[in-house]
């Protein structure tokens, strides 16, 4: 959190304040996968093409769901996440999210 007071814990945060957005896929407690991404990279993206930027957080949803059941887990979520292809062990019985 940043460094605020009572009075200003609903400030604007500044402009040199970094904000990053962390992506997170955990298996028992343990990480198989991350990403983080910066909000102002983000907010250019959005405002490029909300409907992609949308739908790409959408497929990390669907990948982990999806590759939930399948072997290779963490592989499977790798290739999905590249190109919405759920793969048992990134790469058999695929089937687009």
């Amino acid at each position: 959190m940043p460094d605020v007071g009572l009075t200003t814990n609903s400030e604007p945060l500044s402009d040199d304040m970094r904000v990053v957005i962390k992506y997170s896929v955990e298996v028992n407690g343990l990480p198989v996968y991350n990403e983080s991404y910066d909000v102002e990279k983000l907010r250019k993206e959005l405002k490029e093409d909300e409907k992609r930027v949308a739908g790409l957080w959408l497929r990390r949803i669907k990948c982990v769901v999806g590759c939930q059941p399948r072997h290779g887990f963490s592989a499977c979520v790798t290739r999905c996440l590249m190109d919405g292809q759920c793969c048992a062990e990134g790469h058999k019985d695929c089937k687009e999210v």
